[in-house]
């Protein structure tokens, strides 16, 4: 195995992992405000939430290359790569069937919204920003320097609850404290299962589709698109995708198994070209 090159900042895991996850969150909301003021000039009819799912898009893979130019002597490969991308899906299969069912029955409940197109182009955001600020960079930057099982489960789990409890900001949105509440404990099984599927496969592209596709779902229903996407109460479909999420971290810890772990860190040591 070669030297590991020295980075002052990048070599401090946790501290590097909150860095990269703020850095990366800027880039996608300037990204996305850009996108929305040019549409607003440029294209008026054009709405403003699918331009800014388009920019927070080009922000996320912006900050994704800058990221990969600066270790490219280190001989980092990318996190955006085909490898296993068929084994992965069908590790969240479980997930995605119990919640895809769960936006379907929001849809009865609350209704369709209609908006294809632009909740689609609005997904983006999630899709690429999140997974690019809370497991893609971050995480790939802790495994850069991984010798152990140990390494992994602090990055898990790091990853995972910060993802979770970000969405209880979404209070301040206007969002109802309970849901707000059970949105985060929601997040942070699925967050669980991304981030296990992420640091089995090196690759981020299972992870940006899944969470792209469960909000699109999401984005749909009539009740969030008239709260602008807050939660505002919950309904049975709700607790249906709550469900999904224990299964989702079910799946997650027997994917992050202690006998998983020289896998893992052989899998990430190629990655960094060790």
């Amino acid at each position: 195995m070669g030297k590991k090159a020295d980075h002052p900042v990048f070599d401090h895991g946790i501290i590097s992992y909150f860095l990269l996850c703020v850095s990366t969150m800027i880039a996608v909301s300037v990204g996305s405000i850009i996108a929305e003021v040019v549409a607003k000039l440029c294209f008026p009819s054009f709405d403003q939430d699918a331009a800014g799912g388009i920019g927070a898009t080009i922000g996320a893979l912006f900050i994704a290359l800058i990221f990969r130019l600066y270790f490219y002597k280190d001989g980092y490969k990318g996190i955006l790569n085909g490898h296993k991308i068929g084994w992965a899906f069908l590790m969240m299969l479980p997930f995605l069937a119990v919640h895809y069912t769960g936006s379907f029955i929001s849809w009865g409940q609350f209704g369709l919204s209609g908006k294809f197109v632009t909740a689609l182009l609005t997904a983006l955001a999630p899709g690429f920003g999140e997974e690019m600020a809370f497991r893609g960079l971050g995480v790939a930057n802790f495994m850069r320097r991984a010798k152990d099982g140990k390494s992994i489960r602090v990055i898990f789990w790091l990853s995972s609850v910060v993802f979770g409890l970000v969405h209880i900001t979404n209070i301040t949105a206007g969002g109802d404290p309970f849901s707000c509440a059970v949105q985060s404990v929601y997040a942070i099984g699925v967050g669980m299962l991304f981030c296990a599927v992420y640091l089995r496969t090196g690759n981020l592209w299972p992870t940006i589709i899944a969470h792209a596709s469960v909000d699109y779902l999401e984005f749909l229903r009539g009740d969030l698109e008239s709260s602008g996407g807050v939660m505002t109460s919950l309904g049975v479909g709700d607790w249906v995708t709550v469900a999904a999420c224990v299964i989702a971290a079910v799946v997650a810890l027997i994917l992050i198994n202690k006998k998983h772990d020289e896998e893992i860190i052989e899998l990430w040591n190629k990655k960094w070209g060790h």
